[in-house]
């Protein structure tokens, strides 16, 4: 008698925002015999979703998005959820130059369709009045205030999902042994499993790679993904400025940086949006991710420190050039059009692909996995399946779709980054 498919072996390849809802939510549809592989124990350090905070909001010109977007906000805010006490409803400040505009206007349409309250135009005269601490010029700022918008404590939204799928028998292996490092195929190229770092291999029915930005050191993904590093900065305000403070909302400029309220302990959090790539060498000229745990004594590059900090002149000059208290290159798997790669591979029989968060793919924690499992089930919407579909050689996004157009910095091209250094 044949086994069950919910009895077969699933193995996934990291544990991240994609790894971890995934595992989640096989579990939940009573798979029995599943293993996430991740060199780190949850939450796994070096993953793009093991954050201190997130944004989730519901703007975006593409109503597949919007639509998800809005599901995951009523389970992230849910009092008596899974991620009950996580959600923060600062609402947000989302502000553009003449470049990113059509990506607010096209979102304005987007929830106007889907019958959502959109943002609203909001003069910087408003902005004053309404959060006299937000008291920079916001020169040439074309911006816009929406309540649809919260922060969420990321790492242990993370960590949360993933004790619900080790209590219903998820296995999470960690260390040597489980740093993935070969995928394993037969004489027919059906992927069949996964070598770790210490020689230990896992064989499954069905092997979910969703590494994330370090996707390409396992798999030619023919130039989908692009590992783009996102510089983040954490200040220490004192109890006086987090009081100040605390009712800010979130401020996201699509071409200067993003500045979230403080929490409790009185962490400010201020992200750039001004990108770089590590293209090494060794890895055929493939921009993988440079990650702090092999690189200890890494900072941020003084390049994209010095306009963060101008672009923080610009709305909070009395917090501008505060010292940092940790600073941190966060890394995920971009993708050229904006859209996810959530696709079964396209020879590599019982191989299935789930990355390219393209540093918007966080907020989706609570509802992608049932779409991630839909697709490894043969029952994805194919409306969906086409815009996450395998695509080598796809078109950029222009700014109507993705708000961040600017060519990435290479760190090996920055002073103080040496093309010698180490990669993984």
């Amino acid at each position: 008698m044949p086994s069950s498919p919910l009895a077969e072996p699933i193995i996934i390849v990291g544990g991240g925002t994609f790894g971890t809802t995934t595992a989640y939510y096989l579990s939940k549809k009573g798979y029995k015999d599943v293993i996430v592989l991740d060199r780190f124990p949850v939450p796994s350090v070096e993953a793009a979703g093991n954050d201190i905070n997130k944004i989730v909001r519901t703007e975006y010109p593409e109503p597949l998005y919007t639509k998800l977007a809005s599901d995951a906000r009523d389970i992230w805010s849910d009092p008596n959820g899974l991620f009950a006490g996580l959600y923060n409803p600062s609402g947000w400040i989302i502000a553009a130059g003449d470049r990113s505009a059509a990506f607010i206007e096209g979102s304005v349409q987007s929830a106007k369709a889907l019958g959502i309250e959109p943002p609203r135009l909001m003069s910087t005269e408003e902005i004053h009045q309404q959060w006299p601490v937000m008291n920079g010029e916001f020169q040439g700022w074309k911006s816009y205030w929406s309540p649809n918008a919260a922060w969420v404590n990321a790492r242990e939204g993370i960590v949360r999902m993933a004790r619900e799928a080790m209590a219903a028998g998820v296995k999470y292996i960690s260390g040597s042994s489980g740093h993935a490092k070969q995928l394993l195929y037969d004489e027919n190229q059906t992927c069949i499993g996964v070598r770790c770092a210490d020689g230990t291999a896992y064989f499954g029915s069905q092997i979910v790679l969703a590494a994330g930005a370090a996707a390409g050191s396992l798999l030619d993904l023919k130039g989908q993904i692009v590992a783009y590093g996102h510089t983040v900065g954490h200040i220490q305000l004192t109890p006086e400025e987090v009081e100040k403070y605390k009712s800010m909302p979130i401020l996201d400029h699509l071409e200067g940086g993003i500045l979230f309220p403080p929490q409790e302990d009185g962490i400010m959090k201020i992200g750039a949006i001004h990108f770089v790539t590590n293209y090494a060498k060794s890895f055929d000229g493939l921009s993988l991710p440079r990650y702090r745990s092999d690189n200890p004594q890494d900072g941020i590059p003084a390049e994209i420190e010095t306009r963060l900090r101008k672009w923080m002149e610009e709305c909070v000059p009395e917090l501008a050039h505060r010292e940092w208290v940790e600073t941190r290159i966060c890394w995920d798997g971009d993708m050229p059009d904006y859209n996810f790669l959530i696709t079964p591979h396209p020879t590599h029989k019982n191989l299935k692909i789930a990355i390219g968060g393209s540093a918007h793919g966080f907020k989706f924690l609570p509802v992608l996995g049932k779409y991630i499992v839909e697709m490894m089930e043969g029952t994805l919407d194919p409306e969906i399946a086409q815009k996450w579909k395998w695509r080598p050689g796809v078109r950029p996004a222009d700014y109507t779709t993705n708000p961040h157009q600017e060519n990435p910095k290479d760190l090996n091209d920055m002073p103080g980054w040496g093309k010698s250094r180490s990669l993984l």
